[in-house]
């Protein structure tokens, strides 16, 4: 029985893409590909933690919410303030749109992607990175 680094390890072997548009010459190993698929990831999670967060208004403009790192709800209490969705309204005889909810909902979807893609697209760099090469594959760079 395999241990989990070794199981790891053999399947780091190099492996070769033949085809028309590599003619058989390119060789790419198995842990720079897992390296660049990483860092695709990490790299697509840290833009999506960066990029600003925003809901429509109804009115055709959109509420700022900060991004998933810095969530900023201000302009939605504003937002509020104006249409009234923080009066209590005696059995919700006038429909009102809570845009700080709205923010809310928006950043947390935003985290339930972004964060675990950056984690795994870390693991997958780390990962690579840190496991011994194959007794096949110790000559190449």
């Amino acid at each position: 029985m395999w241990s989990l680094a070794e199981a790891f390890s053999r399947a780091m072997q190099r492996i070769t893409f033949h085809g028309s548009v590599f003619d058989g010459r390119q060789t790419v190993s198995a842990r720079r590909l897992i390296v660049a698929v990483g860092a695709v990831l990490l790299l697509a999670g840290v833009i999506g933690l960066l990029v600003p967060v925003s809901v429509s208004d109804g009115n055709g403009n959109s509420i700022s919410c900060g991004n998933a790192i810095a969530p900023d709800s201000s302009a939605a209490r504003n937002a509020n303030d104006k249409t009234g969705a923080n009066i209590p309204i005696l059995n919700q005889i006038l429909p009102h749109t809570d845009f700080v909810a709205q923010c809310n909902s928006s950043v947390h979807g935003r985290q339930m992607w972004a964060i675990p893609l950056a984690v795994v697209g870390v693991l997958g760099i780390g990962g690579a990175l840190l496991v011994r090469r194959g007794a096949g594959a110790a000559t190449g760079p």
